[in-house]
């Protein structure tokens, strides 16, 4: 029995993600695994180490934005890029798909506007595969949040 419930503990402890919160500054950087972010007020940076890595990012004073960053531990996604889309994009307004270079990386770009519990907001999934890890990014920002679009549609939140 005493095995046992040491194998239980040994597995709980060994499965339970680790997670550790940061408050970080206007136009500090913060450096993830080999990435560098800036963001445009305090932020909560929360990380989770699981089999994935996932940051999390949220306002500290006042909502208006959210983000969200994972490894993928593959190098092409193996789902239709249709499923990536509609995941995200939940009844998404206007669906786009471009690509953006950020110094000398690739992203591929999804887009779309929708609205959710009454606020209008804009979306954005960034996928780059020639990173090592390949990255994967959610962005989510409130429409009536103009200097916000001007932020992370300026790419000044990867600060490579």
């Amino acid at each position: 029995m005493k095995r046992m419930v040491s194998a239980l503990m040994i597995w709980g402890f060994a499965t339970i993600p680790i997670l550790s919160q940061t408050l970080v500054e206007p136009n500090q950087k913060f450096v993830w695994e080999t990435f560098s972010f800036v963001f445009p007020e305090p932020v909560v940076v929360k990380i989770e180490s699981t089999a994935s890595k996932k940051l999390t990012v949220y306002p500290a004073k006042r909502d208006g934005f959210f983000m969200v960053v994972r490894t993928l531990p593959w190098n092409e996604p193996m789902v239709e890029k249709v499923l990536w889309k509609e995941s995200v994009f939940t009844r998404g307004i206007e669906p786009k798909e471009t690509q953006k270079t950020v110094g000398n990386l690739s992203f591929q770009v999804f887009q779309a506007d929708q609205i959710r519990n009454q606020n209008a907001l804009h979306n954005q999934v960034w996928i780059g595969l020639e990173t090592k890890p390949a990255l994967w990014i959610w962005l989510q920002w409130k429409k009536d949040r103009k200097d916000l679009t001007e932020f992370f549609e300026s790419n000044l939140f990867l600060s490579l």
